[in-house]
């Protein structure tokens, strides 16, 4: 598990594996139903970027998000 503390770090990881994936921004883009350029956006470490650019990003690259916080139950029936 990686711990993300700003746009900078889920830039780097974004960018990463999308090459890992031999995914070109534009064909990235189209698989998230997104444009090229909330692509370039989001890995240039843009601090303004919709959450559900981000969201959509992280799906298409497979990439899961877990929050952590003393007052969150682990279970989902809470």
């Amino acid at each position: 598990m990686i711990e993300i503390s700003g746009s900078k770090d889920l830039s780097r990881i974004v960018r990463d594996l999308r090459k890992k994936a031999r995914l070109s921004q534009g064909r990235l883009a189209e698989l998230a139903g997104l444009s090229r350029t909330a692509v370039q956006s989001l890995e240039a470490g843009k601090e303004t970027i919709k959450l559900d650019t981000v969201f959509k990003t992280l799906k298409i690259l497979n990439i899961h998000v877990h929050l952590s916080h003393p007052l969150i139950k682990e279970s989902k029936n809470s």
